[in-house]
């Protein structure tokens, strides 16, 4: 079973617009003869007056979810995921690939800011407001690090200026990834794939994230980048074991995050969202990591969604 998703993270009428971010996502089942069948899909839609208070204008989703235009009016920033699990409580347990894109709201509206800082429209003062940056929140905004050093020379944080992105599919299945759209110059996209398989009573679970810019030439470039390779134990519904590869990052000290990944084993999925919450915090973690680790809560409905077909064994 492969899940692949797309947020697509733009400003259609310019730095001063509002931010609009569009999902979208797939669910493919391949079978033993390789026949690829396509599960579920997911399209959804949310727009920020960023500038203003980052409050949600609209939000949509395809296919359709009752109660969330709840969620017009709230702040897109921190809090935002309370907002939706008390506005659709059902859809997380679901491990719907709606929730999966809504839920990647405020990491994109975060990294969003790189944008207007590479075109020079954002700018931080290290040494006023301090209180004020996310010093202590991640292994890459350590007192003392390359993030502080570089805002305090330049008033620009590490934004991870390439390397240019490698293709992630080989070109040889022209069904490893859903439909994603050529993006402008300035726009920003997350996308992950995540792949399960049974293996002895085991998923093995292989899992590609990628935060990539477009530069003023239209070239793609790296932001952010991680691979986690998991076991979850079957029956129990339990990670055995996570393991994290780190791409290319934005500062050097964010790397050692990867580290992070290795405390879930044991964990249930059931419990795996408020486990990363709680006690993935500080500098020997990583937000973006984390939100790679979260997406692992949905391995075991991905899975009873590809038994459901009938078709796993066939």
């Amino acid at each position: 079973m492969r899940r692949t998703t797309s947020v697509d993270i733009e400003r259609p009428a310019g730095p001063s617009g509002d931010l609009v971010l569009t999902g979208r996502g797939r669910d493919l089942l391949t079978t033993a003869d390789g026949t690829s069948v396509a599960v579920a899909q997911a399209h959804t839609s949310v727009v920020i007056d960023f500038v203003g208070d980052r409050r949600i204008r609209s939000v949509h989703a395809d296919p359709p979810v009752d109660g969330i235009d709840a969620l017009i009016g709230a702040r897109a920033g921190s809090g935002f995921r309370r907002q939706l699990a008390e506005a659709v409580p059902e859809l997380a347990s679901t491990g719907s690939l709606v929730h999966l894109l809504l839920d990647d709201t405020t990491p994109a509206v975060l990294i969003s800011g790189s944008s207007l800082a590479r075109e020079g429209l954002l700018t931080l003062v290290a040494d006023r407001g301090r209180a004020r940056l996310p010093f202590g929140i991640c292994a890459g905004w350590q007192h003392g690090g390359a993030m502080e050093e570089a805002i305090a020379e330049t008033g620009v944080p590490l934004l991870g200026w390439g390397p240019p992105a490698p293709d992630l599919g080989d070109g040889s299945d022209p069904d490893a990834w859903h439909d994603m759209p050529a993006l402008a110059p300035a726009s920003m996209r997350r996308r992950r794939r995540l792949d399960v398989a049974a293996v002895d009573g085991r998923l093995v679970v292989d899992v590609r994230y990628r935060d990539s810019y477009w530069e003023r030439d239209g070239a793609e470039t790296v932001v952010h980048e991680y691979a986690v390779e998991a076991a979850v134990d079957l029956a129990e519904r339990r990670l055995v074991g996570a393991v994290a590869h780190p791409g290319p990052l934005p500062a050097p000290e964010c790397p050692t995050a990867a580290a992070s990944a290795a405390d879930l084993a044991g964990v249930g999925l059931d419990e795996l969202r408020d486990v990363v919450r709680e006690r993935f915090v500080g500098v020997s973690t990583c937000t973006h990591l984390n939100d790679v680790l979260r997406s692992l809560a949905d391995v075991g409905a991905l899975w009873d969604a590809a038994e459901a077909t009938g078709a796993v064994l066939s």
